[in-house]
């Protein structure tokens, strides 16, 4: 949709104080701590250990029996993520003395991108749109889900315990919708009367809030209504261990991890400017241990 002129005038009036306002906050703290890694082709494959070969004990002058590892190959494909936003040239020329048109659009545009993908780092399935990739909801095991209840429960911290537990080298972050983090807040109040643990992140730029160690970050994508036996409103926390190595990570195509805002050029037959945001990109999941969902919680 082009960029009204209506809308642009709200952002010309004189009085208005030079920057706009953001109404939709979107946290970078999944951006601080998530790693990406360049793929060189569509797709990104890799190896798994499947069996792990030991020895055994034997005696004297006993042959000794072959044994060897297994692996099993995984591949995941980059996907296109993009947008694109069209600006009358009389608008961007003559309604920009206060606020650049241009700038304030392709911010907004590449904000709505990044939700975008913090939403299919969670609820994205190829099996039901092939264009997405495979988030977390798809990608956590069985054997790595934990579930708070038959029919859903509070959230308490020997579930977060044991959901930390279950990564097994470590978990590097917790991922949850706030309702959640009051909750824990709310229990670290009645237990010793503090407010939640902070921590500082390497180039975050401000503390984020932790337990037990481990930071905490939200995304608002994760659903507050998912089924656990009879209760339809529940949601799920994720320990998630990141790095290029075992652990959970980004991909992305071409020269630089970050969108690339381009700009098409005049449209034919209007007095108008088209620009587009994309970006390539994918996730990848090296070791299946690397992630856990505790489920079924009602705090939200």
């Amino acid at each position: 949709m082009p960029l009204l002129v209506t809308e642009a005038a709200k952002l010309a009036i004189e009085d208005r104080q030079r920057g706009v306002i953001e109404e939709i906050i979107t946290e970078d703290g999944l951006y601080a701590l998530l790693p990406f890694v360049h793929a060189n082709d569509k797709v990104y494959s890799y190896v798994r250990e499947a069996t792990i070969a030991g020895g055994g004990w034997f005696s004297a002058y006993e042959d000794l029996e072959e044994s060897a590892s297994t692996f099993t190959p995984v591949s995941t494909e980059l996907k296109v993520l993009a947008g694109q936003v069209d600006m009358d040239k009389f608008t961007t020329t003559v309604r920009s003395g206060l606020n650049d048109q241009i700038a304030i659009q392709l911010a907004a545009k590449t904000k709505g991108v990044s939700r975008d993908f913090r939403n299919t780092l969670i609820n994205g399935s190829v099996s039901v749109n092939s264009k997405q990739f495979d988030g977390l909801k798809v990608l956590t095991p069985g054997a790595q889900t934990l579930y708070a209840g038959t029919n859903g429960g509070p959230v308490t911290y020997d579930l977060l315990d044991q959901l930390k537990d279950t990564v097994k080298l470590g978990a590097d972050v917790l991922m949850m919708q706030r309702a959640t983090w009051r909750a824990i807040k709310a229990m670290n109040r009645q237990a010793g009367g503090n407010t939640a643990d902070m921590m500082m992140i390497e180039n975050f730029g401000k503390p984020v809030p932790a337990y037990d160690g481990t930071p905490v970050i939200f995304n608002e994508f994760i659903p507050i209504n998912e089924t656990r036996g009879s209760n339809n409103d529940t949601t799920s926390i994720y320990a998630l261990r990141l790095n290029e190595v075992d652990g959970l990570h980004g991909l992305y195509g071409g020269p630089s991890a970050g969108m690339r805002v381009e700009k098409i050029g005049t449209l034919e037959g209007r007095d108008a400017e088209r620009w587009r945001v994309t970006w390539y990109c994918g996730l990848a999941l090296k070791a299946t241990h690397a992630v856990a969902r505790l489920a079924g919680v009602t705090n939200v």
